[in-house]
């Protein structure tokens, strides 16, 4: 029987009991339809995760004590940051939701020229992505969940990956060489920067380059915007990260 994971926002320890309320509240309540004594496993994003029992359920909060710490660790050695061009709503969901699964260590929602949405409608999203992430961090089992960066602009998140300690960055790009030549020494963190449904302008490709980003592609055909960030994810961590045959 699946043991339903729960990523609460506060200290953890053996014998703790901590309140949830609101939506999280409600889905435990009306959605699995927990009952006291049911058991469960909480994680706070700082590693390991907790055994847990729930103590009780009202209309208003549900109550759970934790029993024991499982110190394990599921996340990827391979650190990946990724600049993720913010797609329409359902796109940059399913995009946080893949990337989340796939490992990745922090994601930066850039502004780029080719924006989708309407600036003036960015208000109050990153909030509903916080809670994509932690919602895809409770069902994979991940132990730590990505850092969400502010919206940032291109030319601020290209500037500070240049300045950053990365052994390799990419610019997701059709057209560019198909690169198969392994680097002198494998990556341990890597920028990897995905535009928009429009994909980057001819500026922005440029600048990345100047700031130490190679364009890459990994075919000729054109994928969807939320289908890139799955693709070239599950790429990387074949090359360099958890599913390379090194890692067996």
């Amino acid at each position: 029987m699946h043991t339903p994971r729960i990523y609460v926002d506060a200290d953890l320890a053996p014998n703790t009991t901590v309140t949830i309320e609101g939506g999280k509240h409600h889905h435990l309540r009306n959605v699995l339809r927990l009952k006291a004594a049911d058991a469960v496993i909480l994680f706070n994003g700082q590693g390991g995760e907790y055994g847990a029992e729930v103590q009780a359920i009202t209309k208003q909060a549900t109550q759970i004590t934790t029993l024991t710490y499982d110190p394990i660790n599921r996340e990827s050695p391979l650190h990946i940051c990724l600049l993720q061009g913010i797609l329409k709503r359902d796109a940059m969901i399913n995009a946080l939701q893949r990337a989340t699964e796939l490992g990745v260590s922090k994601i930066i929602p850039i502004q780029t020229q080719h924006l989708s949405e309407k600036r003036v409608q960015l208000a109050g999203r990153w909030e509903a992505w916080q809670a994509v992430i932690e919602q895809s961090s409770e069902q994979c089992g991940r132990t730590q969940l990505p850092e969400l960066a502010p919206l940032t602009r291109y030319t601020e998140a290209v500037s500070m990956a240049q300045n950053a300690d990365f052994d390799l960055r990419l610019l997701a790009h059709l057209g560019a060489p198909e690169s198969r030549t392994p680097p002198a020494t494998t990556p341990k963190r890597i920028a990897v920067a995905i535009g928009p449904e429009g994909g980057f302008s001819d500026a922005e490709v440029t600048l990345a380059e100047a700031n130490g980003f190679r364009a890459y592609t990994l075919g000729a055909r054109i994928l969807r915007a939320e289908t890139a960030p799955a693709a070239l994810l599950a790429h990387l961590q074949t090359r360099f990260g958890e599913f390379s045959e090194a890692k067996q």
